[in-house]
């Protein structure tokens, strides 16, 4: 079987690939307040696909006080805090199973919910995922200046009210405005990984590049496996980007695209 030609399009998620992850928000949060590490992504993610965070990245509510009540039961919710708990516990057995050291004595301690500032929350994430990142950013960069590929994004996103700081974007410096294409969960009523926001970004660029454009000459980059399987099924070529792991990713863009995307600048934007 031959090899896979060069990409005709490079599509970009932005938190967690382009700009700083919100999972760090999440992370420093939990280390912060003491909640055991892991815990918000779970209970974000057994809400899918129509918990209040999904619902918000599909533009189907405003981002306002309604909101963070809502958010915050979401994460608070007794249940899922159980089953999360009970989780961890047989993951911890398991491995004290497998370990030669002697088991610590079993606790009938039931720990409360959390007591989660969702509000808080919510700004320290979006604080978090306005700042590039440092390998990535840079790389973007020399993408662009070459003006070989069509830069694209495909993102989960939030509309900001008006008003708010988050809401006016600054011009320079504007990780957005280095894309042909900026395909926004918010705007489009769609988010990862529905098969059908996949399909929409096929469709828009071959709107840009042409209708001869094949899924496989779209390479996608997304820090969740998750949100790499629709694509991979779709017939896009795929990188999964790890959390804090974004410099092995450009080495990985550096072999397939056989250029040189190093950092010789380092220069600083926010969304």
């Amino acid at each position: 079987m031959s090899k896979p030609g060069l990409p005709r399009v490079l599509l970009f998620d932005i938190g967690g690939v382009c700009v700083v992850s919100p999972f760090q928000g999440i992370l420093d949060y939990e280390k912060a307040h003491n909640i055991p590490v892991g815990y918000i992504n779970y209970s974000i993610s057994k809400t899918s696909p129509d918990g209040t965070w999904h619902q918000l990245e599909r533009g189907e509510i405003q981002l306002d006080a309604d909101y963070f009540r809502r958010f915050k039961a979401d994460l608070e919710d007794e249940g899922r805090w159980r089953d999360y708990r009970h989780k961890l516990a047989t993951q911890t057995t398991s491995a004290a199973s497998a370990s030669t050291e002697p088991l610590l004595p079993a606790t009938t301690e039931r720990p409360p919910v959390p007591d989660i500032d969702a509000e808080q929350l919510f700004w320290a994430m979006m604080s978090d995922s306005r700042h590039p990142d440092p390998h990535m950013f840079p790389a973007l960069q020399k993408l662009k200046a070459s003006g070989t590929f069509t830069l694209a994004a495909l993102s989960n996103t939030v509309i900001f009210p008006p008003g708010s700081p988050l809401a006016d974007v600054a011009e320079e410096g504007d990780v957005r405005r280095i894309f042909d294409v900026f395909i926004s969960s918010a705007h489009v009523g769609m988010r990862k990984p529905d098969p059908r926001i996949y399909q929409y970004t096929l469709e828009k660029l071959r709107e840009k590049v042409g209708p001869d454009l094949k899924a496989d000459e779209v390479l996608f980059l997304d820090d969740i496996g998750e949100n790499l399987k629709p694509a991979r099924a779709l017939g896009m070529r795929t990188i999964r980007v790890m959390l804090g792991k974004t410099d092995v990713a450009v080495k990985e863009l550096e072999n397939i695209l056989h250029m040189d995307l190093g950092e010789e600048r380092q220069e600083r934007a926010k969304l």
